[in-house]
C-alpha cells in the first residue's frame, strides 16, 4: 500500500522583525545625515561675486582651519580644526603656533604618502585679516600653494532677498 505524502506544513513569513530592523536603519541614516549637516561652530562667512563652487570631491586631501571670533574679545580670534581621534571627529581649538604645526605636520604627511594637500581656509567675515594671513603664513611655511576660502556666492544683498 503506497503511503501518502505528508500534508505540507502552512508557511508564514513574519515581517515585524524586518520592519524593525528597516526602521532602525531609516532612523540610523537620517540621524547622521543631520550631523553630518550640521556645523558645530556657525560661521558668517563673507560674500564674493567671483566666487565658485568647489565639489567636496574635487577637494581631496585637505586640512580645514575655521577662523572665528574669540568669545571673550572683538581683538583676537580662535583658530577651530576638526580631527579624527581614532573613533570620532574632534573640534580643536589651537593656538596660533599650533596652526604652522600643524600645517607643517600635515604638509610632510601629504609628501610622504604622494599626495597633494589643500588648505581651506573658513573665516567669519568680523575677523580681522591679520586672523587670516596668520594661517595663509602658516600655508607658506608648510609650502601648501593650493588654497581654498570658503564664501557664499553672490552678493549680501542677493543673499537677504
Amino acid at each position: 500500500m503506497l503511503k501518502r505524502p505528508p500534508k505540507p506544513a502552512s508557511m508564514t513569513l513574519n515581517l515585524a522583525p524586518m520592519v524593525d530592523v528597516m526602521m532602525c536603519l531609516i532612523v540610523f541614516f537620517l540621524l547622521a545625515s543631520k550631523m553630518v549637516a550640521a556645523e558645530r561652530y556657525p560661521v558668517d562667512l563673507p560674500w564674493a561675486v567671483a566666487g565658485k563652487q568647489v565639489e567636496q570631491s574635487d577637494l581631496g586631501q585637505r586640512v580645514t582651519i575655521t577662523v572665528r571670533k574669540a568669545k571673550d574679545s572683538d581683538e583676537s580670534a580662535e583658530y577651530v580644526v576638526a580631527d579624527w581621534d581614532g573613533r570620532q571627529i574632534v573640534e580643536r581649538v589651537l593656538l596660533p603656533s599650533e596652526v604652522e604645526s600643524l600645517l607643517q605636520n600635515r604638509a610632510a604627511r601629504a609628501v610622504r604618502e604622494n599626495q597633494k594637500l589643500r588648505c581651506v581656509i573658513r573665516a567669519d567675515r568680523m575677523v580681522m585679516y591679520k586672523h587670516v594671513e596668520y594661517v595663509l603664513r602658516g600655508c607658506g611655511l608648510a609650502q601648501i600653494r593650493d588654497i581654498v576660502f570658503s564664501v557664499n556666492e553672490g552678493t549680501e544683498a542677493e543673499g537677504r532677498g
